[in-house]
């Protein structure tokens, strides 16, 4: 009696588990570099500064990470990208104060940058038109799964190990997707499609008014995305949370991403992907208003989960709409436009935002977020 062969795993799966360790990496980095630094001495205004070192590297590198992931395919820069994140987090582990977060933190953004721009090209690469929304949301969710789960092991880690070994736990989970993507044989060698003769530039891209609104209105959910981070590791400090429990609270945005994209295939093919992003942002929008309103755990939970609702959606809409709108054999290319866009926004508006939270509080910061988010939603949804 023979055995059937098991069928081959679905590509999409094995690369959104590849994505699942690195982001859980990535993100808690994001999380524990506010926590270490308040215990550093760091002010609202310094952790601003170091956030948007984060962005300061990928807006040098996203748009070449893109090119060249058309060009000669998307592993040797995921490779890369997850060989340079774990030096990245191991120097604080090693090199204890202010200056090794921002020596860190520039490695990290970059050497992230490098691997998600393939990341997200290799996703779109691999899949036909029919099945795109499927495997962009299975890629998102996959970023979910870890927006989930990086805050629970942050807050874990620091609890009971402290900082310093966070750093070194977050760097030892980057072993396995670098070993995976070692390997020639487990990454399929998907391009993108078509072939671009002649001088090339981002100019032409920008000159696409359907792109160039997308780029806008991503850069606007990821600042919100980013900045609710980035502000509620500082707020639920102030209002005496553990760090367990700002974890927990931020890990419920990440539950909520992760439950929207289960319904983002349905949600697009019954209102379209522009009008879906713009009613999404719009919920996120009226979300992060609230946040400074509420002390209460159970409320700051339930607040959470509605913007992650809401901005759960722009992830994945962005990163369709932009493979969608862009021309034959540049579709690497402009998701590294739409994400030099989005760490445009994370190098200043953290920095501005740090400021305004020293001088003016928490309140001002989230109500003038949540008027950037209306305005990507109004640019989101329009069709162009």
């Amino acid at each position: 009696m023979r055995l059937k062969a098991r069928p081959p795993l679905d590509p999409i799966y094995l690369l959104t588990a590849i994505v699942v360790l690195v982001h859980v990496s990535f993100g808690g980095s994001r999380i524990l570099l506010s926590l270490y630094a308040l215990t550093l001495g760091g002010t609202p205004l310094v952790i601003g500064l170091l956030i948007s070192v984060y962005a300061l590297a990928p807006m040098f590198v996203s748009v070449k990470a893109g090119r060249m992931a058309d060009r000669i395919g998307h592993r040797v820069p995921m490779f890369y990208g997850a060989l340079g994140l774990m030096v990245g987090l191991m120097i604080p582990a090693l090199w204890r104060g202010l200056p090794a977060l921002f020596l860190s933190a520039a490695i990290v953004g970059g050497s992230f940058a490098f691997f998600n721009v393939a990341a997200q090209a290799l996703a779109g690469a691999m899949s036909p038109p029919e099945r795109r929304s499927f495997n962009f949301s299975t890629l998102s969710m996959g970023y979910s799964i870890a927006s989930l789960t990086g805050p629970l092991v942050v807050g874990f880690s620091v609890d009971h190990a402290g900082s310093v070994w966070a750093y070194a736990i977050l760097s030892a989970i980057l072993l396995l997707p670098a070993a995976i993507l070692s390997s020639k044989r487990r990454i399929p060698m998907a391009r993108s499609g078509g072939e671009v003769g002649g001088k090339r530039s981002v100019l032409d891209l920008l000159r696409n008014r359907g792109l160039l609104a997308i780029f806008v209105a991503s850069g606007a959910c990821v600042t919100g995305w980013d900045l609710f981070t980035f502000f509620m590791p500082i707020y639920g400090t102030r209002i005496g949370l553990s760090a367990t429990m700002i974890g927990v609270v931020i890990s419920t945005f990440g539950a909520a991403t992760l439950a929207v994209r289960v319904f983002i295939p349905k949600l697009t093919r019954r209102f379209g992907e522009p009008r879906t992003l713009g009613w999404a942002m719009a919920l996120g929008a009226g979300a992060f208003a609230s946040v400074p309103l509420f002390e209460n755990v159970a409320f700051l939970m339930l607040a959470a989960f509605v913007m992650g609702l809401g901005l759960g959606c722009g992830q994945p809409l962005t990163m369709m709409i932009t493979y969608n709108r862009s021309p034959a054999g540049r579709a690497g290319e402009a998701n590294g436009i739409r994400q030099m866009a989005n760490n445009l926004t994370h190098m200043f508006v953290p920095l501005l935002f740090g400021a305004a939270g020293s001088v003016f509080g928490m309140g001002p910061v989230f109500w003038v977020n949540s008027f950037i988010l209306l305005g990507g939603a109004f640019l989101g949804s329009k069709r162009f």
